[in-house]
C-alpha cells in the first residue's frame, strides 16, 4: 500500500487527476450503481438544447467532460483507469512536461472526439478513445527501436494503439469509436509537429498553451505564498489602585471604573461635601 501511495504522489499532476475522477465516477456508477451512469454520458440534445430530450433538463453541460470519465462494465472499470493513468503519465512526463501544454491538448483532442462522435460516430462514452488518443501520442515520439508488451505479446512501439484497436474488435467493441481517438491524437500531431516542421506554418496551440501554463503558475504562486501574520496589538494596561488616598497612577484609563468612583479626577470625588437631608 505505501508503494501505491508513494506512486500516487509521484505521478504527474494532470494525469493524476484524471485518472483518480476516472475511478470514482466509474466505480460510482458502474459497481456501487450510487450513482446514475445516464447522468454522465454525452447525449447531444441534452447538451446544446435548452428544452432536452424525453424528460430530461437541457443545458447538461458537465456531460462534455463526465463523458470521457465514465468506463465501459465489467472488468473495463479496473483496466481503462490503468491504461489511462499509464500513458497520461508517459506523455506528460516524457513529451508534454508543462501543464499548460497537457491541458490543451486534452482540450484538443477531446474537442475532436466529441465533433466527430456528434455527427458520425454517435458515441455516448470517450474513455476509451481518449486512451487510445494517448496511446497513439506517446509511441509517435518514441524511438523506433523501442518494443512494448501488451499482455503476452512483444512487438514495436508503433503498433500499440494498432493492436489496442484489434482488440477492441475482438472483444466485440466499438471499433470506429476508439478510431475517433487516433484522428484526434494525429490531428494534434499534424497541427503542432506536421505542419510547423514540414509546411512552413505555425503552432497555432503553442499561444493557448502559453497562457493555460501561466494561469498554473499564478495558481502556485498564490497557494506557496505564506499569509502575512495577525497584527500585534498592544497590551492594555490596567489601571493601579492607590494604597491609602484612592488616587490612580500614571496612566490609568480615563473613566475606568477605579477613578470614577474610588477618588479619581473625575466623577463623585468634585461633587462637593455631603449633607443630610433635613438637617
Amino acid at each position: 500500500m505505501a508503494d501505491i501511495g508513494q506512486l500516487i504522489r509521484d505521478a504527474p499532476p494532470v494525469a493524476r487527476t484524471l485518472a483518480g475522477a476516472t475511478v470514482l465516477i466509474s466505480f460510482s456508477s458502474l459497481v456501487l450503481r450510487i450513482l446514475d451512469p445516464m447522468h454522465f454520458v454525452y447525449i447531444p440534445e441534452v447538451v446544446f438544447s435548452i428544452r432536452g430530450l424525453h424528460g430530461i433538463s437541457g443545458l447538461q453541460v458537465w456531460r462534455l467532460v463526465t463523458s470521457f470519465l465514465l468506463t465501459g462494465p465489467g472488468l473495463s472499470v479496473l483496466m481503462d483507469p490503468f491504461f489511462l493513468f499509464k500513458y497520461a503519465s508517459d506523455c506528460e512526463r516524457m513529451k508534454l512536461s508543462r501543464k499548460g501544454d497537457f491541458t490543451v491538448f486534452l482540450v484538443f483532442v477531446g474537442s475532436i472526439i466529441l465533433l466527430l462522435n456528434t455527427f458520425i460516430v454517435h458515441g455516448m462514452t470517450f474513455c476509451s478513445p481518449l486512451i487510445l488518443a494517448l496511446a497513439y501520442y506517446w509511441s509517435s515520439f518514441s524511438p523506433p527501436g523501442t518494443r512494448v508488451n501488451f499482455f503476452i505479446a512483444q512487438f514495436p512501439v508503433k503498433f500499440l494503439p494498432w493492436i489496442m484497436l484489434l482488440m477492441t474488435l475482438v472483444q466485440g467493441g466499438n471499433v470506429f469509436l476508439d478510431l475517433t481517438g487516433i484522428v484526434a491524437s494525429h490531428a494534434y500531431i499534424f497541427l503542432t509537429e506536421i505542419w510547423p516542421e514540414h509546411g512552413g506554418g505555425s503552432n497555432w496551440l503553442q499561444a493557448p498553451a502559453d497562457v493555460v501554463e501561466g494561469w498554473y503558475e499564478k495558481a502556485e504562486r498564490a497557494m506557496a505564498t505564506p499569509a502575512p501574520p495577525p497584527p500585534r496589538v498592544a497590551p492594555r494596561v490596567a489601571p493601579r489602585a492607590a494604597a491609602a488616598g484612592g488616587s490612580v497612577g500614571v496612566g490609568a484609563a480615563p473613566g475606568a471604573t477605579g477613578s470614577s468612583f474610588f477618588g479619581g479626577s473625575s466623577g463623585w470625588s468634585h461633587r462637593g461635601q455631603g449633607h443630610k437631608l433635613g438637617g
